[in-house]
């Protein structure tokens, strides 16, 4: 088979923006690859399927140049998508626009928009939506096509249209994460800019899949939202946590060096979850002299010589998942921490050589008010680290949260609405309205990216072609502040 793994041209959208299909649920400061999607391609490509992973966005490619190479590759038997909260319309428009060209291709989406509401998605026949963990489900696909349509009853974790209604199969079962290939990036053949990195070329990577956390408002990375929503459909329940082997990590760290990448942002929700395997990871890359940066809860942050290591193994940054500087509001959300660890955790992260970055949630709880949002901003402000990560807790369909406002009814729409959640808010909570931590988190950021000391600093931590990337990533994220919602 032929298949042309696809991000859609930006003209598509209202926006004119790309979206992040890393993490899912903005429009983002940088342009990562779609890893989730280069994981699918990868998998295509080592079952004997010819593939095209085309990201039009970072390739630089419109509208027109995106037909034109439809029209010169009829050959092309499906179009497969990776759509996330904001990525609907132009994956739609981009699917009308390959059936418009060649009637009988296949079009196949997966990711969390999709499981969550495959229905949508299904236009007509030739349209197919995965659910969930996509891998093995995409392998068992192609291989139906095989045998045709009369074959699709058979396939586990899709969801198609037979004689017109929608027929949604079985759940797919959970994958061992070391039997899947890391995805290839050679594949790759746009431009990305990342903007906590300083070191180029950048690339993406996961190490794991899940979280054994139970926080009310978590909205992960965009792969493991499609999973939690497909798990929870079928066992009422969040999936367990995987996580990659250390040997299994090591490798891809390797390959990644060979392919001549010089940094490495790690999108596992937390990468510090086992100090033995963290401690292996460490040991195993740290000869490759790579730059990587990572997410991880503050009261993982506790062993001075395990930051020491992961610092000379090549750890730049830390993003820390503080959320709230007001206990009241932690214990609501199920955080399940001491609001003392996150001070603890930034004061040691950057004592040892890292750099920390706090973020700030608005609106997770109902006890949250003005004051409490105040607070906490002041609070981070105060940790003086070079970003603060802002956002407004979005009502994801795989959260509690999700639940408790629709029971609650705070959701202006009264069902969930996907908005890019470093601009924008949807919930009207008890004590503070959705407009008022719009204006918020807008404000904020405002402040954050007009504000000289930061400016001082990227100049600081980067020249040449690294500072362009900066720069392009500070005009893109302040255009999408400045224009209307």
């Amino acid at each position: 088979m032929n298949l042309l793994f696809l991000v859609p041209p930006v003209d598509l959208s209202k926006k004119k923006k790309p979206v992040d299909r890393v993490y899912g649920c903005n429009y983002g400061y940088d342009y990562k690859p779609a890893i989730h999607l280069l994981s699918l391609a990868t998998i295509a490509q080592q079952a004997g399927c010819r593939v095209r992973f085309m990201d039009c966005p970072a390739e630089g490619y419109n509208s027109k140049k995106f037909i034109h190479y439809l029209n010169n590759h009829r050959d092309i038997n499906a179009v497969v998508f990776f759509s996330v909260w904001l990525s609907k319309e132009e994956d739609m428009s981009a699917a009308d626009i390959a059936t418009g060209i060649s009637p009988g291709i296949k079009i196949i989406f997966s990711g969390s928009y999709p499981t969550w509401q495959p229905g949508i998605f299904l236009k007509n026949s030739n349209y197919i939506v995965i659910r969930g963990e996509p891998e093995n489900t995409l392998l068992e696909l192609i291989r139906s096509f095989k045998y045709g349509d009369n074959r699709l009853s058979e396939v586990t974790g899709i969801s198609f249209l037979k004689e017109n209604r929608p027929v949604d199969n079985r759940m797919k079962e959970l994958q061992d994460l070391d039997a899947i290939a890391w995805p290839d990036r050679r594949l790759l053949k746009g431009e990305y800019y990342f903007n906590r990195l300083d070191t180029y070329p950048a690339t993406i990577m996961c190490a794991s899949r899940g979280c054994s956390y139970a926080c009310t408002y978590c909205a992960p990375q965009a792969l493991d939202q499609a999973i939690e929503l497909e798990y929870l459909r079928f066992n009422l329940a969040k999936p367990p946590l995987r996580l990659k082997s250390p040997q299994a990590v090591i490798r891809e760290f390797q390959e990644i060096s060979v392919l001549g990448y010089r940094s490495v942002e790690l999108c596992d929700n937390q990468f510090l979850w086992d100090q033995k395997r963290m401690v292996e990871i460490c040991e195993g890359i740290r000869q490759l002299k790579l730059k990587w940066i990572c997410n991880t809860r503050a009261d993982y942050l506790k062993d001075k010589s395990l930051l020491k290591l992961m610092k000379e193994a090549g750890c730049q940054l830390i993003y820390i998942g503080t959320e709230a500087f007001n206990q009241a509001i932690l214990d609501d959300v199920n955080k399940g921490l001491d609001l003392r660890q996150n001070y603890r955790a930034v004061e040691l992260v950057r004592e040892c050589g890292i750099e920390p970055e706090v973020s700030v949630l608005l609106g997770a709880s109902g006890l949250e008010d003005e004051k409490s949002v105040l607070e906490s901003i002041s609070e981070a402000k105060k940790m003086k680290t070079r970003f603060v990560h802002y956002s407004v807790a979005l009502p994801l369909p795989n959260t509690k949260l999700y639940q408790i406002a629709k029971n609650k009814g705070w959701m202006k729409t009264g069902d969930f609405i996907p908005v890019d959640n470093t601009r924008d808010a949807t919930l009207d909570l008890p004590l503070i309205n959705a407009a008022r931590l719009k204006k918020i988190v807008r404000q904020c950021y405002i402040r954050q990216y007009l504000s000289l000391r930061l400016a001082m600093r990227q100049v600081v931590y980067c020249f040449g072609r690294q500072l362009t990337y900066k720069i392009k990533a500070w005009f893109n994220f302040l255009g999408s502040q400045f224009r209307s919602s």
